[in-house]
């Protein structure tokens, strides 16, 4: 649908339906008729017109952003990302215990808003839809964007390696955050750990907005994944505070950084009017491995590495002389393991021309060629 509609009409809607979803929450709240399970539907409604706003935007940029500038913008989307891990969630506590929840409604409203009316001045070239294929039913358009990745292998190997690392790092890794944090100290010192990789994307999005990124993408995709198994490997190495912080910016920065070449990749290669229908199935894929991975994280390192790293365990004498034994170290192992998965992907990924010179078996797409002049 993103790429069958207007873009800028997808936002402007999705962005209404979820102020609307906004304004009826803060009514029943105002009301006090609030209930837990309103919040859930409003949730739900947020996440649906976020389904739709974040592929427009995403499908938009490379018609209002020229190529060399494309590392930049992903740049500042990471920033803005970034600070909503790191800000929010301290900035919504304070305002609950100062103002209360009231006014946290009317300040997400009123961005809402916001939002609204920058969009309502705001030009966004459509490319014409007749380029690749004519109009055609919804599913024979969905078909089509499976079979424009299909028909070029070097978009199927790059998915695969993304995906890949989503299972491992942002799923078997943010899954056992929180869990080997709590291990190595008290609550406190848990939330430094966990906050330094909001802090090391932020400072991967200033790197990319300032630099761009190198010129060829994929090498530095595979150097980040790199570093970010490394960076992984720091995390379990002892149960040591600052050096699991260290690990952890390092995780952010690096994985941060190869995200936003990948998103880059895709939107110079990518014909831009399937743009919508292939970030779609992007994320898809993304967030399901990364579901797959929490899903197991938990019942391995329950039942498996930690009996393994205990006192006594198996794995004691020799993996837990380097690393320690113990609560939190059969999670520590996994977290060593994923790096060195890591390294292997990358080094598979180097050693196969296909993917490392994935660049040069794609022509560019220029979309300042394809874009229609909006009224």
């Amino acid at each position: 649908l993103v790429d069958r509609w207007d873009r800028r009409l997808v936002m402007l809607g999705g962005n209404v339906a979820a102020s609307l979803s906004t304004l009826v929450v803060a009514v029943l709240y105002f009301g006090g008729w609030l209930e837990i399970w309103h919040l859930y539907i409003a949730l739900a409604a947020n996440g649906i017109a976020n389904a739709f706003v974040v592929p427009s935007i995403e499908a938009s940029v490379p018609l209002l952003v020229s190529e060399e500038n494309l590392g930049r913008a992903a740049g500042l989307t990471q920033i803005t990302t970034s600070l909503e891990v790191i800000v929010s969630p301290a900035l919504a506590g304070l305002l609950v215990a100062s103002v209360g929840l009231g006014v946290i409604f009317i300040v997400d409203f009123a961005t809402f808003g916001a939002s609204v009316i920058l969009l309502l001045f705001s030009l966004i070239p459509r490319p014409p839809a007749s380029r690749l294929e004519e109009r055609s039913g919804l599913m024979r358009e969905f078909v089509f964007g499976l079979r424009y990745i299909r028909e070029r292998p070097p978009f199927v190997y790059l998915m695969a390696l993304v995906t890949i690392t989503m299972f491992l790092m942002p799923g078997i890794g943010y899954a056992l955050s929180t869990p080997i944090a709590l291990t190595v100290s008290d609550e406190r010192s848990a939330g430094l750990i966990l906050s330094s990789f909001g802090v090391g994307a932020m400072v991967s999005g200033l790197l990319l907005t300032t630099w761009g990124g190198p010129k060829r993408r994929m090498s530095g995709i595979l150097v980040g994944l790199a570093l970010a198994g490394m960076a992984s490997m720091l995390v379990g190495l002892r149960p040591n505070v600052p050096l699991m912080m260290v690990g952890v910016f390092l995780v952010g920065v690096t994985f941060m950084f190869m995200f936003g070449l990948n998103r880059v990749i895709w939107q110079v290669k990518a014909a831009p009017e399937v743009l919508g229908r292939i970030f779609s199935l992007r994320v898809a894929l993304g967030v399901g491995a990364q579901s797959l991975g929490v899903l197991v994280a938990g019942p391995l390192a329950q039942h498996v590495f930690e009996p393994l790293m205990a006192q006594g365990g198996a794995l004691a004498p020799s993996v837990g002389a380097i690393i320690g034994v113990g609560e939190g170290r059969g999670m520590a192992l996994m977290y060593i393991i994923a790096g060195l998965l890591l390294l292997l992907l990358v080094t598979v990924s180097a050693l196969a021309r296909r993917i490392r010179l994935m660049e040069d078996s794609l022509p560019d797409q220029t979309p300042a060629a394809y874009v229609k002049d909006v009224d």
